[in-house]
């Protein structure tokens, strides 16, 4: 049986690459303890003119193909993990949070405006 996949939602935009990398890296770890297969956002292929839309587009249909999300500990800090989260959590695909390991109810500050406009 293939394993589950699992994407991780976390900060990006802001940190040093050697901070979102080694933030990553421990979520991937931690998905595999799991049992799932992570699918991470900094390992996209990202073969396009690589605007926040874009890798925002090419995250989204990778999460798409998910069986859970695993938002790390830092996605209420970032608007596109939000995103992520919230995309997630309306369609019904289970949000595992990294701060306890387990899945809870999104609260109404956690949320966003899907149809705020960003710019």
């Amino acid at each position: 049986m293939d394993k589950k996949r699992c994407y991780i939602a976390g900060k990006i935009g802001t940190l040093t690459a050697d901070v979102y990398e080694a933030n990553f890296a421990t979520a991937r770890q931690e998905v595999e303890a799991l049992g799932m297969k992570p699918i991470c956002p900094t390992q996209l292929p990202h073969n396009h003119d690589r605007t926040w839309i874009s890798y925002m587009r090419e995250d989204l249909a990778a999460l798409l193909t998910c069986d859970k999300v695993y938002a790390q500990r830092n996605w209420t800090n970032s608007k596109g993990a939000g995103i992520e989260v919230n995309t997630a959590l309306a369609l019904g695909i289970e949000v595992i949070y990294q701060s306890d390991c387990k899945t809870k109810e999104i609260t109404p500050e956690m949320q966003i405006d899907l149809n705020e406009n960003p710019y």
